[in-house]
């Protein structure tokens, strides 16, 4: 019998099949977890909305009950009640008052760091549309060797001004996020929600922003898929975590396997 009883899934790389599909099987899979007692959460950087479209068009969601939670924008919380996703009040309550605080310095400072790598002739666009509402903000570069450099100079700048914010990348993308956001802190506070013990949480990423909820810095089971960049399948394997040999859904079929949640 598994002891795990929450899993956190990242979305693009990991659930989602290349054209936004999940694996009928996988899909299968979850639902019955699901009425097993097994608590089921995204943990994705895509906003509410277009998460509640993607599982709708895959015919999960509120209908089906599962996932049980959402985890939006990389910090927000939904919970499953009542037919609907509804806020996590007091968590996302505060990450909203501390976003509205430090936005203008966010803002300012990538525009500082925007100006000063398009002297250099690097290609770089602001990301920062629907800042407020998704309370983050960042650059988007073409080349991912540059954006890996604008990564470690934004961090730099932030602790030699002494702020307290996160950076963090995907791909091609850098982000400036509050400090206790990010994947790992979210599960972490679904855990505690729900009364579940760090041990007991299984979570499955792919790409930087999931190092957070991998790496065991909470104690939860890592795992990650074929597919997964080779920092978080190092950073998975250097903690003894499971790497499966599959991409993508059937990986995650494979994890699933690996760690007795199905046979």
């Amino acid at each position: 019998m598994s002891k795990i009883r929450l899993i956190a899934l990242d979305l693009d790389g990991t659930l989602l099949e290349g054209d936004k599909s999940i694996l009928p099987e996988l899909k299968k899979v979850l639902i019955d977890l699901g009425r097993r007692g097994v608590k089921i959460t995204t943990a994705s950087g895509r906003y509410l909305e277009n998460q509640l479209e993607i599982l709708s068009l895959n015919d999960m969601g509120i209908k089906v009950g599962v996932p049980h939670a959402l985890i939006a924008n990389e910090q927000e919380i939904y919970i499953a009640s009542a037919n609907q996703y509804v806020p996590l009040i007091e968590h996302n309550s505060m990450v909203e008052r501390e976003w509205i605080k430090i936005m203008p310095i966010v803002l300012d400072l990538l525009k500082e760091t925007l100006d000063e790598f398009r002297e250099k002739g690097i290609e770089v666009n602001p990301y920062d549309e629907n800042a407020i509402e998704r309370h983050m903000a960042g650059l988007l570069f073409k080349d991912i060797e540059e954006a890996r450099k604008a990564e470690q100079y934004l961090r730099n700048k932030i602790m030699e001004r002494g702020l307290k914010l996160k950076c963090c990348r995907s791909w091609c993308l850098v982000l400036i996020l509050l400090p206790f956001a990010g994947k790992g802190e979210a599960v972490k506070t679904l855990a505690e929600y729900w009364n579940i013990e760090y041990p007991n949480v299984l979570c499955i990423g792919d790409d930087d922003h999931d190092i957070e909820m991998l790496d065991g810095r909470y104690g939860f089971i890592s795992a990650t898929v074929s597919n997964a960049d080779r920092e978080v399948i190092d950073i998975v394997k250097n903690i003894g975590g499971y790497i499966s040999k599959l991409p993508r859904g059937r990986g995650v079929l494979d994890i699933f396997r690996y760690f007795s949640l199905i046979p």
